[in-house]
């Protein structure tokens, strides 16, 4: 997934994507790199990590949380309607979908005209 994810938003211009496996790992670039433009994560990712990598963002870059895409698989109870993210206009895009929503939300995100 994360490199299909990096391979959308690649062919629409966005170079500089980093990916990461782990909620930790994501940590662990937010630690060295504040700064993102844009972070887009799996809430169901590893370890159930990703809803953990969430609250931690919220709590300790609060200037990221409108700079958020979710994805989820749907399976989580309450991830597709979770009221911190709703509450945050967090979009949440649920798998599978297809490439022109991500890079349209991107887009959206990013304040550039959409993709397509």
């Amino acid at each position: 997934m994360r490199a299909f994810i990096a391979d959308v938003l690649r062919v629409v211009g966005h170079e500089d994507v980093e990916c990461v496996y782990t909620g930790t790992d994501a940590l662990g670039a937010l630690e060295q790199r504040p700064s993102y433009d844009l972070i887009v994560g799996d809430l169901t990712m590893h370890a159930r990590e990703g809803a953990q990598l969430y609250r931690e963002i919220n709590t300790r870059w609060p200037h990221l949380v409108s700079r958020r895409i979710c994805i989820t698989d749907g399976s989580s109870t309450g991830v597709v309607d979770h009221p911190t993210l709703r509450a945050a206009s967090v979009p949440i895009v649920v798998k599978p979908f297809l490439p022109g929503v991500l890079q349209d939300l991107v887009a959206q995100r990013l304040g550039q005209p959409p993709t397509g």
